[in-house]
């Protein structure tokens, strides 16, 4: 969604060579003030122990039963975006510098709050996410054991109904629209029976805003969380479950992703893209929306090299090139040729040198021509 504005490598390198994992874990004073007082002692020292466990499996120990089980004993700590640096293990990574910030009770259950925080040198530190996590009573162990934040926050603040297929989960003060929902129903279902998709039973879970998206989740702040807001989502193909804010009961691009990504696990990405911004707009946009964006940027710009677009990332905040772009060779490969065309563009491979015979084979585009029939394209389409 948003480009980090420090170098993850470059942090993660320094860090490694020079910081051991377990000096970095740390109480904010005046929370450790209070702790007795309020009698939080257990789920913080349930927290503390996690954290200073060797490993994600190493942790499991402190986690609830279920979601072990659920997930594995590497991946039942469902916080990816965690995982900051990319190493695959995210007590590891909360190592490098944690500090927990409270805990709150309702009832027989304790939130407890953590800042992710590195320090870079002594004048610059990055603090990507502030997150919270749940600590109750494990019914199998009979223990207190730590959870993930979303089961909960969903009981806590959100509502549910079922449109055909879709269980919408949505936030309890939300008018629901059926209206809409039925409407991204009935797209889905006319795209399934055009391609032979199967469809399953889905989630689809959506918050009116973004700061509320990452909270559900988990993220009390978020380093994704700036700048201008517009809609968007993430599809979590494994679990069949949508996550959006800002257009409510209808964003059908990662619904799509759902059934598409399964079917065609081996296309290009900017086929993938491209075909779920075609049929289920990108940003809450229709693809014709940023085409014509597209047109007149590149206008302005003659000196953008279209021969090499997958060097391309965003033309701003909204629209990005992989999905208008990617949208526009599925267009055109549907007009073409209908759904046979777009076929071979998801079969086609999912190198980059697949995607460029791809357009030679498909749409009879060479690549030392791209640039020219774009901008050609959209100058008379648009």
């Amino acid at each position: 969604m948003f480009q980090d504005l420090i170098s993850k490598t470059l942090v993660l390198t320094f860090f490694i060579s020079s910081v051991a994992f377990s000096q970095n874990i740390m109480v904010d004073h005046s929370f450790k003030q209070n702790v007795g007082l309020y009698d939080l002692d257990e789920p913080l020292q349930l927290w503390l122990d996690f954290l200073h466990s060797k490993n994600d499996m190493d942790g499991a120990k402190y986690w609830n039963t279920k979601e072990v089980k659920m997930y594995s004993d590497s991946t039942y700590f469902q916080l990816r975006d965690i995982d900051y640096f990319d190493i695959g293990d995210k007590i590891r990574t909360l190592q490098y510098g944690t500090t927990i910030l409270g805990i709150t009770q309702h009832d027989s259950v304790y939130k407890i709050t953590s800042k992710f925080q590195v320090d870079y040198n002594d004048s610059t530190s990055i603090t990507p996410i502030i997150f919270h996590v749940y600590a109750k009573k494990d019914k199998t162990s009979d223990s207190l054991k730590l959870y993930n934040p979303l089961p909960i926050n969903l009981n806590l603040d959100m509502n549910s109904k079922k449109v055909d297929f879709i269980t919408y989960i949505y936030p309890s003060g939300h008018n629901f629209n059926e209206k809409l929902a039925k409407k991204q129903s009935k797209l889905v279902e006319q795209i399934a029976r055009e391609y032979d998709f199967e469809l399953d039973n889905y989630q689809f879970i959506f918050t009116k805003d973004r700061s509320s998206f990452f909270k559900l989740r988990g993220y009390d702040f978020h380093f994704e969380n700036i700048g201008v807001e517009t809609p968007s989502g993430r599809a979590d193909v494994e679990n069949g479950i949508v996550y959006s804010y800002g257009c409510n009961e209808f964003y059908p691009h990662e619904l799509i992703h759902l059934f598409l990504n399964p079917k065609y696990p081996n296309a290009h990405s900017w086929f993938i893209e491209g075909f779920a911004t075609y049929y289920g707009q990108s940003r809450g946009q229709p693809l014709e929306w940023h085409l014509k964006k597209l047109k007149d940027y590149l206008n302005e710009h003659p000196e953008i090299d279209l021969n090499s677009p997958l060097n391309l990332v965003n033309m701003d905040h909204v629209t990005g090139y992989k999905y208008a772009l990617g949208g526009l060779f599925v267009k055109i490969a549907y007009d073409e040729g209908g759904v046979d065309n777009v076929r071979q563009l998801l079969n086609s491979g999912n190198s980059n040198e697949d995607f460029f015979l791809a357009l030679e084979a498909v749409l009879g585009i060479e690549r030392n021509s791209l640039n020219s029939y774009i901008r050609n394209y959209l100058n008379s389409a648009f």
